[in-house]
């Protein structure tokens, strides 16, 4: 007789996938507990403030690990790791958990190198509005609050699937995932800390399209030049998207009705009617972090944003430019994402030059398994920027500079994937131009 699991530990318990994953379990009336870092910052802190994290032995009390993408970032995540399998306690990734516990029959998967995380809560918005009540999971918080992983009954579920590879993964996460409906963005080499050619990464994706049953359906972006590559791989039904329809959303910038596009072609195939999607289009609330506006005083505005790749900061300063027409836009970049360490990560980043008016960089930071040689320095950023550029290493740096040279007119944006010190920066800026 199988084991009645009551207590699941999650290691990397602060991660995108894990932190909802853990407050799901815990409303189901599991015992859950975690690890992870040190020191865990809001707004994860806050979500997870209830479950014990760092404090708990692991011992034969525990029925279940799951093991979350970043847990060979953190040595107690690995210390635990190494006794878990001491002492034969049943574990599992965190994305295996989801594909066998979360996905349903008619799965639908999102992917592509940008706009997951908003379409896929887009479409879980639009199911749940319009009766499907979907399983779900996406990367990122509504800006209202509700949950991003819901565990339902229904024979439906949405699902953020993206293409890294890290953890316990040896694959795609997207590979994991059974799949009959699919939303594809883009097929961009993104995580080169994943796949170390782009030949790799497009691989990734034929594989993924080629799992597509006959009765199923790609939703494909027809601007991107790359994904008609993968057409002939598909058994389904081939549906492009375009934004030549405008929706009317919280949403800004053009990039986002490219978004709400693939939602709605993808639920009007449903069969939902076009005035009930877009009625709950005009609903959806939108996702913190993803150009979401933070203060705004004297016709100056500032936004917060999690973009780091080339190709998401540009998406979204032309989504702010589309928007903000005759603002100087300046840029905060926060350089947290790793493959950020890798000088080749700066490809692409040149493209933006057009579109800003001032690029200061944050802190450059190196984990010790980046070879100095391929390590990006302030150097390479200036031979981008040029003029425009400013390497601000310290907070009090940023503080000051901003603090002086912020004038009405201006829309500042940050670009951070993690910790505090960004949101912080701007706080105090903000404290200091409005009065």
């Amino acid at each position: 007789m199988a084991k009645i699991i009551k207590h699941i530990h999650i290691l990397g318990i602060a991660g995108v996938m894990t932190a909802p994953l853990a407050i799901a379990l815990k409303d189901q009336g599991y015992i859950v507990t975690g690890s992870d870092q040190k020191n865990i910052y809001p707004p994860v802190s806050d979500l997870i403030s209830d479950i014990p994290i760092n404090t708990t032995p692991i011992d034969n009390h525990i029925d279940l690990a799951i093991i979350g993408s970043s847990f060979l970032s953190f040595s107690r995540c690995i210390n635990e790791f190494d006794q878990i399998k001491k002492l034969n306690i049943p574990y599992t990734s965190a994305t295996i958990y989801l594909s066998q516990k979360l996905i349903k029959p008619n799965s639908i998967l999102i992917a592509g190198s940008f706009g997951k995380t908003t379409i896929s809560a887009l479409v879980a918005w639009i199911l749940n509005k319009n009766n499907f009540h979907p399983s779900y999971f996406f990367g990122g918080q509504l800006t209202n609050n509700s949950p991003s992983i819901k565990f339902n009954s229904s024979d439906w579920s949405t699902v953020e699937a993206d293409e890294s590879i890290n953890g316990l993964d040896t694959k795609a996460k997207f590979l994991y995932y059974p799949v009959k409906y699919l939303i594809l963005t883009s097929i961009d080499w993104e995580h080169k800390d994943s796949y170390s050619t782009a030949k790799d990464n497009f691989e990734a994706y034929r594989q993924l399209v080629k799992n597509i049953p006959s009765d199923g359906v790609l939703v494909y972006n027809q601007s991107d030049p790359e994904i008609p590559k993968l057409l002939p791989e598909c058994k389904g039904k081939i549906l492009p998207y375009s934004s030549t329809k405008k929706f009317d959303s919280h949403l800004i910038g053009e990039y986002n009705q490219q978004n709400i596009a693939a939602g709605y072609t993808l639920c009007q195939y449903l069969g939902i009617k076009n005035e009930d999607i877009t009625k709950s289009i005009t609903t959806f609330p939108g996702i913190k972090k993803r150009l979401e506006k933070v203060y705004s005083t004297k016709n100056i505005h500032i936004f917060n944003d999690f973009a780091q790749s080339a190709i998401r900061v540009k998406s979204a300063l032309k989504a702010l430019k589309y928007s903000f027409p005759d603002h100087h836009l300046k840029v905060y970049f926060d350089p947290r994402a790793t493959f950020l360490q890798n000088r080749s990560s700066l490809l692409g980043f040149s493209e933006i030059l057009p579109l800003i008016d001032d690029f200061v960089l944050g802190k450059i930071s190196f984990s010790a398994d980046i070879p100095s040689s391929d390590r990006v320095t302030a150097k390479d950023w200036q031979n981008i920027f040029g003029t425009k550029f400013h390497y601000l290493p310290t907070n009090e740096n940023i503080i000051d500079y901003y603090s002086a040279n912020l004038r009405p007119g201006d829309l500042l944006v940050n670009f951070s994937s993690g910790g505090l010190d960004g949101l912080n920066n701007l706080k105090k800026v903000y404290n200091h131009i409005k009065l």
